[in-house]
């Protein structure tokens, strides 16, 4: 490239400012070639939900980043996650493998991580509160900007859109369904169907009850021992209903997630607010019958909320020639592999490699996008169909490993849970998540730029 004439700068609109396109900001300014500008719907930047997650893969990219000294005093527990599984949908639990320890999952609250990551912020990035986005234009020519409307009737234009906007992404469904009116004008309308499945989120079937518990509380009904949640990682499995517990705040919580599912209902539409407080009588309700160390965590969560859990459909893309959808605007995931957050960390990591690369410029910026879809859309889609796996095993809901397949008849004939096939739960739940500790991102980070600079001879950048 003749580094003689300065290219312009790519002017790139974040929409969302949330975790992920927060830290997809910083990234990109760093970059004095690239001028950022972030649009947020709220009045003022709050993260809803109690905490966010990492495993040892995600935090070497806030190392890499810059971040790590900013968030490190924010962290509140970092401790081996190996899950402790036990059968516990009957009045006598039965524990029956420890899950393969994925290395220090470090734990923070996400409004305090949200709150940092703006603190780094450069003053060249632009923040823009109350811009509600409800339209995209995208021209075919790439000699006119990308065009942004928003809610109050103002506009901004852009070199390139990045879509970080959540499970209800504007920017996921302006772009959709502008391909779905592209297919209706072909007169295709069974491709156009087929575009506009992906413009809004899919009910899983399942609702997760979400809550807070004390030690004292717990100690107090175990005769002033402590718990096993108190001091590991627990996974309470049931037949369509599991309880996820495990220690915060330096063991002095536990952190409560009791799942129960219709898969009959997947797919179905959710009939009323997706977050709600409910009454302790639903949870308890819900959960008769499982052993008595489930029901004391769950007798001690006076206000539960209920989160109906919706996903994204697995997408055929995540980008367009200057649309880049990254996060839970890409792949909206269940939580069963706590990687939701991880994995918008990671798409960041690439494209903002690609994004600050020399070689991309306004004209390489479809190929370069080209390559971030490449590179973490397999990797994305294959944790989000994970997480739904491993909630099914959770659920003893998979093919061979269900509650029948479990229950076995003894000699006397009486039905008794087979430790052989509870094992195969568990063998079969470290399988599912292999990928955390075998692939490192940062080779994904290595082949993109390679396949980047492969593309272009040296000193060119033309897209042939």
């Amino acid at each position: 490239m003749d580094t003689s004439i300065r290219p312009p700068k790519l002017k790139i609109a974040v929409v969302g400012g949330g975790i992920a396109g927060l830290i997809c900001a910083f990234a990109l300014s760093k970059n004095p070639s690239i001028e950022v500008h972030v649009y947020e719907a709220a009045r003022r930047l709050s993260e809803v939900g109690a905490g966010i997650g990492m495993f040892p893969r995600v935090w070497k990219i806030i190392e890499e980043l810059g971040l790590a000294d900013s968030l490190l005093p924010l962290a509140d527990d970092e401790a081996p996650l190996s899950f402790h599984m036990r059968k516990s949908d009957s009045t006598e639990g039965l524990s029956f493998y420890n899950m393969h320890e994925l290395g220090a999952f470090m734990t923070f609250h996400r409004a305090e991580f949200q709150q940092a990551i703006l603190k780094r912020l450069p003053s060249s990035c632009k923040m823009y509160l109350l811009k509600r986005l409800t339209f995209v234009d995208e021209p075919d020519s790439m000699d006119v900007p990308v065009s942004l409307h928003f809610a109050d009737g103002t506009t901004a234009t852009c070199d390139l859109l990045i879509g970080a906007d959540g499970i209800k992404s504007e920017v996921r469904m302006s772009m959709y369904r502008s391909r779905a009116e592209k297919a209706r004008a072909q007169d295709k309308d069974e491709v156009a169907d087929i575009w506009m499945r992906y413009l809004r989120p899919v009910w899983t079937g399942s609702l997760a009850y979400r809550g807070l518990v004390t030690k004292e509380q717990l100690m107090s009904l175990n005769r002033g021992s402590e718990p096993a949640v108190c001091k590991r990682p627990m996974m309470y499995c049931g037949s369509l209903r599991h309880v996820v517990g495990y220690p915060i705040s330096k063991g002095n919580l536990v952190n409560v997630v009791a799942f129960i599912t219709n898969t009959d209902l997947e797919g179905a539409p959710f009939d009323g607010p997706l977050v709600t407080v409910v009454p302790k009588e639903e949870l308890l309700s819900n959960f008769q019958g499982f052993e008595q160390e489930v029901e004391d965590l769950l007798h001690f969560i006076d206000r539960p909320t209920r989160w109906a859990i919706h996903t994204v459909s697995p997408l055929p893309s995540f980008v367009s020639k200057r649309i880049a959808l990254l996060g839970d605007a890409a792949h909206a995931m269940t939580p069963h592999q706590g990687s939701g957050a991880g994995q918008a960390v990671e798409d960041t990591y690439i494209l903002t490699s690609l994004l600050s690369h020399p070689l991309c410029t306004q004209e390489t910026l479809p190929f370069a996008l080209e390559i971030y879809d490449r590179i973490r859309r397999p990797l994305a889609n294959a944790v989000l169909e994970g997480s739904r796996r491993a909630g099914f095993l959770f659920d003893f809901n998979l093919p061979g490993l269900r509650e029948d397949d479990i229950m076995q008849k003894g000699a006397d004939g009486t039905l008794r849970p087979s430790m052989e096939v509870l094992r195969q739960v568990g063998q079969t739940m470290d399988t599912v998540q292999e990928w955390i500790w075998k692939r490192a991102v940062q080779k994904d980070r290595e082949r993109a730029i390679m396949m980047l600079e492969e593309r272009f001879s040296r000193g060119s950048s033309r897209m042939d």
